[in-house]
């Protein structure tokens, strides 16, 4: 019984949303299926995956619960590939079955997206929404029940995104009131939060579909319908379903994602290259527990949640089947320290009355990364040019007038950041430390002072 609908057909959702369907499967009537098709023309790996009968493996690799993990799971609820590009007819059939009930999405970032060029007879050339809105209006007009959306794709709020772009091409394309009402009322869009590691591709006996990812896996979603339609929070504490993801997306960016930002830089300068390597060392290790104890004083979770949520992302980055590289992890720093360390500096310093002392000698590497001050390693940043152009451009000025410079910039972090409490202090003395003392002697040194 094909009960769901997957557009997308890449790494993560096979290694994420079919683990789960899977588990889902085995512990009831095992009638439910997935049906799969790739949200653009590109058809390799669903032809890979039908030459195999949609039958492929999951590696799960790493620590969980303070146990190495190296596990394989078979999975075989897929039950037929379809391409967008070539089989509409079968596609809009599955669409218009009775029995279809979910659909889940994954087609990056850039994919909940509208054009206005889009016209609801050009199938093939349309962005992702605007198929969306095509196959379910012929639904509709067909008087089938209303569906379920799981869009997984990075950005906040994605059912939103995804139920207000097909509202908007059903308004360019002069489709009858009734239809957006049905939109509206008759169908749920669930706006969801995942997270799991997918390296991708890994050789495994004969299986040329194999993925890799480690165990640890979460998925919060908002809905009510979905719950009913597909309790998997019955099978699995990885799966939750919310009144609202504002909290969690809060605790995931700082945390997880903000450990990332606030260590990577200043322990590339300190001559780490992967993850597990510099969340090993001694002195890195005390260095993000003392920089996540500046970020979990600004969260409302419960204590114990939250220092269980941080254990769990100490024990991730120390995965030992991964490697993990800092340079890749540093790219676009500007925009990631913005969207995942700023937010904590300014509630810290706003409860604090002053700047936390880790993260802001981590706009102090930062700084140092982006001017190659204090450096001794040869690279290149990856970012905008306009930013690597104002960083050479202030380089050779002091450390001072660089900090100055950089936190009044508000084409790098949209605002002026000298209007945070003892902020431009605290990051000019960090890059004089790491100029004057070298990197490891300045992260010995903040890890040393700093306090909550």
């Amino acid at each position: 019984m094909e009960r769901i609908l997957q557009i997308g057909e890449g790494n993560f959702l096979r290694a994420f949303a079919q683990y789960y369907i899977q588990l889902y499967k085995e512990c009831s009537d095992g009638s439910i299926s997935v049906a799969v098709c790739q949200p653009r023309t590109n058809t390799r790996v669903i032809d890979a995956l039908n030459a195999q009968n949609c039958k492929y493996h999951i590696c799960l690799k790493g620590r969980l619960n303070s146990k190495v993990v190296d596990d394989i799971k078979e999975i075989d609820c897929v039950s037929r590939c379809i391409d967008t590009s070539s089989q509409y007819g079968i596609l809009l059939e599955l669409f218009k079955s009775d029995d279809l009930e979910i659909i889940i999405s994954n087609t990056t970032e850039a994919g909940i997206t509208y054009n206005s060029n889009d016209k609801i007879e050009t199938f093939k050339q349309n962005t992702f929404p605007a198929k969306v809105t095509a196959l379910l209006y012929e639904r509709f007009k067909a008087g089938k029940k209303g569906l379920i959306f799981l869009p997984v794709e990075l950005i906040e709020n994605n059912g939103d995104r995804l139920k207000e772009t097909v509202l908007l091409y059903s308004k360019l394309w002069n489709l009858e009131k009734s239809f957006s009402q049905y939109v509206e009322n008759e169908c749920e869009f669930c706006n969801t939060l995942v997270d799991r590691i997918v390296t991708g591709h890994i050789d495994f006996e004969s299986d040329n579909c194999a993925v890799a990812c480690e165990p640890y896996g979460s998925w919060l979603i908002q809905g009510e319908k979905v719950k009913n339609s597909l309790p998997l929070d019955k099978i699995t504490g990885d799966i939750k379903f919310v009144d609202s993801l504002t909290d969690y997306r809060n605790r995931k960016v700082r945390i997880l994602n903000g450990a990332h930002t606030m260590s990577v830089l200043a322990g590339y300068l300190s001559g780490f290259d992967i993850v597990r390597d510099m969340v090993n060392d001694s002195l890195f290790s005390e260095y993000i527990s003392k920089g996540l104890d500046e970020v979990k004083s600004t969260l409302t979770f419960e204590k114990s949640e939250i220092d269980a949520y941080a254990n769990s992302v100490l024990e991730r980055f120390a995965n030992p089947f991964i490697d993990h590289k800092l340079l890749d992890i540093s790219l676009n720093s500007i925009s990631k320290f913005t969207a995942r360390c700023l937010p904590s500096i300014k509630d810290f310093a706003d409860k604090q009355g002053k700047a936390p002392k880790i993260l802001s000698f981590s706009l102090a590497a930062l700084i140092a990364f982006y001017t190659h001050k204090g450096a001794d390693r040869s690279y290149q940043p990856n970012d905008d040019e306009k930013y690597l152009a104002f960083f050479n451009s202030i380089k050779n000025s002091s450390e001072e007038e660089i900090v100055s410079k950089t936190l009044k910039n508000t084409e790098l972090w949209g605002e002026d950041l000298t209007l945070i409490s003892d902020f431009e202090t605290q990051v000019a003395q960090g890059l004089k430390s790491i100029v004057n003392n070298g990197i490891l002697n300045a992260v010995k040194e903040v890890v040393n002072e700093q306090t909550v």
